[in-house]
């Protein structure tokens, strides 16, 4: 075994183990806040709600929009959630980005046990979030029941996959988005792009022209949220297509690394 491959599975390991200590805090500190954790499950729950209602009742009236019917906008939807759910259970100090960054609170990543995008994205862990990722897998599930989707080994593997690229969408685009904060500070830019961008991403690509559903799949990119994920294990793409969007995503996730660490060079210390 090279000294390569050693030393990748121990920083593996060491990111595990930095994680479950994020998780078990996060546990602790949610525990002692058991109306803030019924209240969240409870208003995440009524957005799920909302989103779901409004297709359900345009299916009323139609029978497919933009070439979508209700049992596929199901699974769409299913994606949706279990994106968000994941961004709710890992990704939530992003919402504090803004504040720490003007504050001077990031001294902390700079420490290298582990990757500073890691130490600081992943460090707040929600169990409201695992709460409501597991009525999203749950949702999505039914979805792909109610459409027709087999569940064989390479029908597993697919959907598997898709929720792979819902997760790792979610935080190329958070880290993505950062890097705006970091060259205007005091802008709040970060906060804005994710919740002034993101409106597209919960409602199927192809009601959009042609030249705008190719700029949220391939600059944004918005569309591995769900879009991308839905269209494969619904047939709509195939497995070679979604394999090399995988690859671009792969490449821009290395993009976004390498442009965060070399913009958090600007970062100035609440010591400095």
């Amino acid at each position: 075994m090279s000294s390569d491959s050693i030393g990748l599975r121990a920083r593996l390991r060491q990111h595990l183990a930095i994680a479950w200590q994020f998780l078990r805090v996060g546990v602790v500190r949610k525990s002692q806040f058991r109306t803030e954790f019924l209240s969240q499950v409870l208003m995440d729950c009524c957005w799920y709600a909302s989103k779901i209602l409004v297709f359900e009742f345009l299916y009323q009236h139609t029978e497919t929009i933009a070439g979508w019917d209700l049992q596929e906008v199901r699974v769409f939807l299913g994606y949706l959630f279990v994106a968000d759910a994941f961004m709710m259970t890992w990704l939530g100090q992003s919402w504090f980005f803004g504040r720490d960054l003007k504050d001077g609170k990031l001294d902390p990543v700079r420490v290298r046990p582990a990757s500073p995008i890691f130490l600081y994205f992943f460090q707040r862990f929600s169990l409201e979030g695992a709460f409501n990722m597991a009525i999203a897998l749950a949702y999505l599930a039914w979805g792909l029941t109610q459409s027709g989707v087999p569940f064989g080994l390479v029908g597993l593997g697919q959907v598997l996959w898709g929720i792979g690229m819902a997760w790792y969408g979610r935080c190329l685009l958070t880290v993505g988005f950062s890097i705006a904060e970091l060259h205007f500070l005091h802008s709040d830019l970060s906060r804005f792009l994710t919740e002034a961008l993101m409106a597209p991403s919960d409602k199927p690509l192809d009601i959009f022209g042609r030249r705008l559903r190719q700029l949220l799949l391939l600059a944004l990119p918005l569309g591995v949220l769900a879009y991308a994920p839905a269209c494969l294990v619904l047939g709509r793409v195939s497995p070679l297509m979604f394999l090399a969007y995988t690859g671009w995503l792969a490449a821009m996730g290395a993009f976004v690394a390498w442009a965060w660490r070399a913009s958090f060079r600007r970062y100035e210390s609440a010591l400095s």
